[in-house]
């Protein structure tokens, strides 16, 4: 008998926000991984001012998708924070990230790069429109993968206007997706020693909950 955690050992860098990247971080975090969350120095994740409710000056939203994890608040803009960077990446199992596509290779981050720093490294990018495709460029919310997934063409009333699910369910089902990504590429990790990137986007998590 143990009472260690499934993830406990597994470092994961965490560079996301608001909800989808956040959401799958959280569910490492509470399978015991040693999650730093990576925030912009001026002001963090947006979503700590996404309320009411507020549990003091920080919302609760934020509160509950960031639990069990560390902050670290690091300017990638700079060579410093760079340099801080490399030193977490040389150490860390995986990075999970949900940035504006391209921003991260656009500052040398990218997979391709920091794979040659640790070729271990389980790479996450979560996107409105994924990694590949015609979108892919472009930055997508829930509300956008919510219609063109269909899932409001078939949620409210006849012959009134297309109604939004209620809870952020692509960004929900994406974070989740990445969970199951990031843990199958561990497993390839332990059996090759080879990291993997690991693409999933909200569009294929409205998409999936469509299939009935």
């Amino acid at each position: 008998m143990t009472n260690q955690s499934a993830l406990s050992g597994v470092v994961v860098l965490d560079l996301t926000q608001i909800m989808a990247g956040p959401f799958c971080t959280m569910v490492l975090a509470d399978m015991g991984a040693n999650v730093i969350k990576i925030e912009k120095p001026n002001g963090g994740d947006d979503n700590r001012r996404m309320g009411p409710p507020f549990v003091g000056d920080t919302a609760a939203a934020f509160l509950m998708v960031n639990r069990n994890k560390r902050s670290l608040a690091l300017d990638l803009k700079s060579d410093e924070g760079i340099a801080v960077f490399h030193r977490l990446v040389n150490w860390a199992d995986v990075l999970v990230e949900n940035l504006r596509p391209g921003a991260l290779a656009g500052l040398g981050l990218g997979y391709e790069q920091l794979k040659e720093r640790n070729p271990k490294l389980i790479y996450c990018s979560i996107s409105g429109f994924g990694a590949t495709g015609p979108y892919k460029d472009r930055s997508g919310f829930d509300l956008v993968a919510q219609g063109m997934s269909g899932h409001m063409s078939f949620t409210g009333h006849p012959d009134e206007p297309p109604v939004k699910v209620s809870a952020p369910i692509t960004d929900l089902n994406a974070g989740m997706f990445a969970v199951y990504g990031i843990l199958s590429a561990y497993i390839h990790v332990l059996r090759t020693g080879e990291g993997q990137y690991v693409d999933t986007s909200l569009i294929e998590g409205g998409i999936a909950y469509t299939m009935w």
